[in-house]
């Protein structure tokens, strides 16, 4: 929640909290794959056990390294660094990548951030997307086409890719009279759009996920090196 209580985090009323699959809420991470490929569906750090490696104030950081579960999947040595911030008027998070062992590794991934909403059609994402290309993920197979206009809304149901686009995307929500800024301004490159609509089992009128992502280039990390990305959610009213 805000300094004035209004929530920006959901959860969807269908999310899983037994270890069965990963928790459909919050900030998942997806990583070290996005979406569907050789990897199960957006990698294994969204349904790993991080580790709560300092909580001070209102700063706690988490860390994911390697193991032999994750190399038996993806044979890279790595360890991943969350940090996340509440101050007064924003909540600021930090994700640092280390390649750890001997050889380049490259990788896809975002925050597959749940966004409370009061209601979808309530809603527009807005951003500099008028003249973008966007993937839709919807299509068969995925097509890319021109953004319109700067405001998109949801309609139907949504997975996109708004390539090279991130950093200065907006939730406006008439519905409770307020914005949510998803501010980026390192390592991520593209904003990914994602709602179910229509789907009352995943409560799909309740949230929209917008998501700060590295998606439609893979990042590559030399050994000893470390890529970071910055995203941070800074409420205000409409």
């Amino acid at each position: 929640k805000d300094a004035s209580g209004t929530e920006w985090l959901a959860v969807r009323p269908d999310a899983k909290f037994d270890g069965s699959k990963a928790i459909s809420g919050g900030i998942p991470h997806c990583f070290p794959q996005f979406g569907p490929g050789e990897l199960p569906q957006h990698g294994f750090a969204r349904d790993s056990f991080w580790t709560l490696e300092k909580a001070e104030g209102s700063r706690a950081v988490f860390t994911l390294t390697d193991s032999e579960k994750t190399r038996s999947v993806w044979d890279y040595p790595f360890k991943a660094t969350y940090t996340v911030e509440l101050t007064e008027d924003a909540m600021k998070t930090r994700l640092e990548v280390a390649n750890t062992g001997d050889k380049a590794f490259d990788f896809t991934g975002a925050l597959h951030s749940y966004f409370d909403v009061s209601n979808i059609k309530n809603v527009q994402i807005c951003g500099p997307f008028k003249g973008q290309e966007i993937l839709d993920r919807m299509s068969s197979p995925p097509a890319k086409i021109q953004a319109d206009s700067d405001a998109i809304t949801i309609t139907t149901e949504t997975d996109q890719v708004v390539e090279g686009i991130v950093g200065s995307v907006k939730i406006e929500d008439s519905g409770k009279g307020k914005r949510l800024l998803i501010k980026s301004t390192e390592g991520w490159k593209d904003t990914v759009l994602w709602n179910p609509y229509g789907n009352e089992n995943m409560g799909y009128e309740k949230f929209v996920c917008v998501e700060a992502a590295a998606a439609s280039e893979p990042v590559k990390v030399q050994p000893g090196n470390v890529w970071v990305a910055d995203m941070d959610l800074v409420p205000a009213a409409l």
